[in-house]
């Protein structure tokens, strides 16, 4: 109830000040970079977002995902001031650092994997997808890659072939990546359910590509 209660409306929405400044926007940021509300931010705290104009709303976005602590969590912002303080950056692959090897001990600790196991992180989602296939096939020695309905995976050349949805994400944008299969996802509301989801790759593996042949198979569990 508390984030209720500190959500204010203190002008139009979107108000003059966003307003200004996605008039800016039109004319300098590629067109494909669409705002889905018509605010600019000026700052976020915990669950809370507050524009440029004064306003204050409850942000159930969180960064599409990616801010499971919030915004401007302290400790996240003192563990970030931390690190600047010492550097920035220096790729790893050129000179490795002791957080990055502290991270991948923390995180396989935590997953559900047989040993031995080993972790490497990535810019995106699209570029982890990309590099985890990367992993699959030069394991396998085998280039097919199936993929489902409704996916999306990102928007570089495989992971956006690999993504389901049209528009706005694919239209005009091929050719793409080859070897890529798509099969239904089950849905209990839409459906396919989970029987028939499962009949339709057993039946790709014999009318689509050939078992054997197949490197991986990439699943989003909860659908973006």
């Amino acid at each position: 109830m508390a984030a209720t209660r500190s959500i204010e409306l203190r002008t139009d929405v979107p108000g003059p000040r966003s307003r200004e400044l996605l008039a800016r926007k039109d004319a300098v940021v590629a067109r494909p970079l669409v705002p889905t509300f018509p605010i600019v931010v000026e700052e976020g705290r915990g669950v809370l977002l507050t524009d440029v104009d004064g306003n204050t709303y409850v942000d159930f976005t969180g960064g599409v995902g990616c801010l499971n602590v919030g915004h401007s969590h302290p400790r996240v912002v003192a563990a970030a001031q931390e690190q600047l303080e010492r550097f920035a950056h220096t790729d790893f692959t050129i000179v490795p650092y002791e957080p990055y090897i502290e991270l991948a001990e923390r995180l396989l600790a935590l997953a559900p994997l047989p040993s031995p196991k080993k972790a490497a992180f990535f810019n995106a989602g699209t570029e982890a997808v990309e590099n985890a296939v990367k992993f699959a096939r030069a394991h396998t020695k085998r280039p097919a890659v199936i993929a489902f309905e409704g996916g999306f995976h990102g928007r570089t050349l495989l992971s956006l072939s690999l993504t389901s949805k049209t528009h706005p994400y694919k239209a005009g944008l091929g050719p793409f990546a080859p070897e890529v299969y798509r099969v239904p996802f089950p849905q209990d509301y839409r459906g396919p359910d989970a029987r028939e989801a499962l009949d339709a790759l057993e039946r790709a593996l014999t009318t689509q590509v050939a078992a054997e042949t197949v490197a991986a198979i990439v699943i989003e569990p909860v659908q973006g």
